[in-house]
């Protein structure tokens, strides 16, 4: 069975001027396209959140 990675929300739904997610991190793109991404995606946005560095977050 192929499970689906499951979204990096934090429920800090707080968006920066460049239009990051303070909370996850992720784009207002990636937040809204996540249901239509394949794990290969998915993991490819995880893989790069890790360094992501985000203005407006603690």
């Amino acid at each position: 069975m192929n499970t689906q990675i499951k979204s990096p929300c934090v429920g800090i739904c707080k968006y920066n001027k460049q239009n990051f997610c303070v909370g996850c991190k992720r784009n207002s793109d990636e937040i809204s396209n996540w249901i239509n991404y394949s794990n290969a995606m998915r993991e490819a946005i995880m893989k790069d959140l890790e360094g992501r560095k985000v203005k407006g977050r603690d």
